[in-house]
């Protein structure tokens, strides 16, 4: 699943998950809320099994920034905070948004040291 278009389903179902009238309805603190509980717990299904392309993972957390910043996935605004601060942990002076990256990296370090450690783990 290397190529781009493979993973337009999840950047689609991604988008859905957003819409207007929710972020209208909700402060900053909502929209961040929202980011941290649905949109890092969407992709983690396919994360955990494939490598997820850089131009997808760039493009999905495109989708956050603005969702966050401007309460859409379409508009752009001013982002007040680098996004890289934005996802340092709360103890570090970030608001605790997971990177993406490091989503997809995790459990396929985790399949890696399970296949390398349990001789039986792959049957």
């Amino acid at each position: 699943m290397r190529i781009c278009k493979n993973w337009d389903p999840v950047i689609k179902k991604f988008k859905s998950r957003l819409s207007a009238w929710k972020a209208k309805n909700l402060s900053f603190w909502g929209c961040l809320t929202l980011v941290k509980s649905v949109l890092e717990s969407l992709p983690l299904n396919f994360f955990s099994m494939f490598k997820v392309p850089t131009k997808v993972l760039g493009s999905l957390e495109g989708i956050q920034r603005r969702f966050l910043w401007a309460g859409n996935d379409s508009d752009k605004k001013i982002n007040w905070v680098a996004w890289f601060k934005i996802i340092f942990s709360k103890s570090k002076g970030g608001l605790g948004v997971r990177s993406l990256k490091s989503l997809n990296l995790e459990p396929l370090a985790k399949w890696n040291w399970r296949a390398l450690s349990d001789q039986f783990s792959l049957g």
